[in-house]
């Protein structure tokens, strides 16, 4: 039997009179590969607010697609949520099979679906192992940019990975900066990469209030065709690892 860890997160509790609030980048990495990609239907998918595993479950697996339907270990949707999120950052069907439980038989005929139906994600990693050949750089759309000093094949998975998740926490970064000069009321604690940890008075929890936040956080992506990333909203009274997800009122 594992050991069960305490939930840290409730010793950071808000000051009297104030709700503590948690804010995440819903789907970011997902989102960012898709724009980086120029995937249409993946852009597609989440522009329209699908859910866009299932979106993909269905297309790869057609009726035989049910969400809560165990796979091999888990149910297809957190499989296919795994997989795909490996075979965008590169993970090769060995890797997808240790990790999953997978027949590598079963893993290589996913990819090679998956890449059919996407050949834009394969275009994509085509391009950032010639970057990595030709210059060891690798940049982001805020210009930031980072070079490798290894050979190119020992470090493309990290190259792929980069560019999303360096993309999310600036993104995330921004809107705290955004947040604390627009929202004086609004006190930021700290960031979780691609989360934002603040308190707010209990007056300000209103439709006005959790709007003028909503605002504030709002950061686009300067691709040729610009992506805001939502955000997701989780409260408490009580303590941070307490927080529970809600709606934007």
């Amino acid at each position: 039997m594992g050991i069960v860890l305490p939930n840290i997160r409730k010793l950071f509790v808000p000051d009297p009179g104030m709700v503590i609030c948690d804010c995440d980048l819903s789907g970011a990495d997902a989102q960012v590969v898709a724009w980086e990609a120029g995937d249409e239907d993946l852009k597609s998918a989440f522009k329209a607010g699908l859910n866009v595993h299932n979106h993909n479950g269905t297309a790869m697996w057609g009726e035989d697609y049910v969400p809560e339907k165990k796979l091999r270990h888990n149910t297809m949707r957190d499989e296919l949520k795994r997989a795909v999120h490996g075979t965008n950052y590169g993970a090769t069907p060995r890797t997808l099979a240790v990790t999953l439980g997978w027949t590598i038989s079963f893993a290589t005929t996913f990819q090679l679906r998956w890449f059919d139906l996407h050949s834009a994600i394969r275009d994509w990693h085509q391009r950032i192992n010639f970057e990595l050949s030709t210059s060891r750089t690798i940049r982001n759309k805020f210009g930031y940019r980072i070079v490798y000093f290894d050979r190119p094949e020992n470090c493309f998975t990290q190259a792929l990975a980069w560019g999303p998740q360096s993309t999310v926490g600036i993104v995330c970064a921004q809107g705290g900066v955004q947040l604390a000069k627009q929202v004086p009321w609004a006190e930021v604690l700290l960031q979780v990469h691609d989360a934002l940890v603040f308190q707010i008075p209990f007056a300000k929890v209103s439709p006005s209030g959790m709007s003028e936040i909503r605002k504030a956080l709002e950061v686009a992506v300067p691709y040729d065709d610009p992506l805001t990333i939502p955000w997701g909203l989780a409260v408490s009274e009580k303590s941070w690892g307490d927080v529970e997800k809600r709606n934007w009122l």
